[in-house]
């Protein structure tokens, strides 16, 4: 996903060959700002056992930092893309209200629509992102397995009956449709996600809830294994991009997952502003 750059800064790119780097198109390139966590104290940094090395950390609150929030959503779709390389859904729906419901309201609403569908098709899981309208309220991003791709019709009218029932909606405002295999499920994922992060998108600093979540089976593993896997893949992934070759990569990986960090208090001058850990 490319993005926009002052013509003066795209020569300069262009003339040093560069690559677009993992937050193209959500971060924006020029904010001075958006390159560490700015809750980070700055008397705190994590110190490098083996080489010395300060650097700062990160508060990891993705509701109440604008960077913590954007590593999140970038290791989120590196997991569903994982997760679908395994097992692809198969459909996705759109979900919407016109009344302004809390992230709370939509997860007991969600449960008994999956109850009510898995009568049907007791294999459906779904992932959910959540997403915040212009008006600020919020509309809801399923990606559906379980749910063979010739019943669509079938699950988009069960959705819209239980749905329509519960909340002040109406059919007309849901919508359901297949995800397409292969390298167009890593597209939609990529681009669902990442659209969640433009501005009129973003839930305000602050909210409470979380941005997305998934039924028990829906990942090939655990949460918790498959986010380290995703952060691992990453690890990979920038070092490719800093122009090593895949091997290397690998190499350099595993190496730094060695590393032993531990917690230091420092005199701010002293920590390094490279990429906070």
């Amino acid at each position: 996903m490319r993005h926009a750059v002052e013509p003066g800064l795209a020569e300069a790119e262009r003339a040093r060959g560069a690559l677009l780097d993992l937050h193209e198109g959500i971060v924006p390139p020029l904010d001075p700002r958006a390159g560490k966590c700015q809750r980070w104290p700055e008397h705190l940094a994590l110190l490098n056992k083996a080489t010395g090395e300060l650097l700062p950390g990160r508060c990891r609150a993705t509701n109440l930092c604008r960077y913590c929030q954007t590593l999140y959503v970038v290791e989120t779709v590196e997991m569903l893309t994982l997760d679908a390389l395994e097992f692809s859904p198969s459909l996705w729906i759109v979900l919407t209200a016109r009344e302004h419901l809390t992230r709370a309201e939509c997860r007991k609403h969600l449960d008994h629509l999956r109850r009510a569908l898995r009568k049907r098709w007791p294999g459906i899981e779904w992932f959910v992102q959540v997403e915040f309208q212009r008006r600020g309220a919020l509309h809801l991003n399923l990606l559906v397995k379980g749910v063979p791709v010739g019943e669509l019709e079938l699950l988009h009218e069960l959705v819209c009956t239980v749905w329509c029932s519960r909340v002040d909606a109406l059919p007309v405002g849901q919508w359901s449709g297949v995800v397409a295999d292969g390298v167009g499920v890593v597209r939609y994922l990529s681009k669902m996600l990442a659209h969640g992060l433009k501005k009129e998108q973003q839930p305000p600093i602050g909210w409470r809830g979380h941005r997305t979540s998934q039924t028990r089976g829906y990942l090939v593993r655990p949460a918790k294994v498959m986010r380290e896997e995703a952060r691992r893949s990453l690890r990979v992934k920038r070092a490719i991009w800093r122009g090593l070759d895949a091997l290397t990569a690998e190499l350099e990986t595993a190496a730094a997952e060695l590393v032993e960090w531990e917690l230091r208090g420092v005199i701010p001058s002293t920590v390094q502003l490279g990429a906070a850990r």
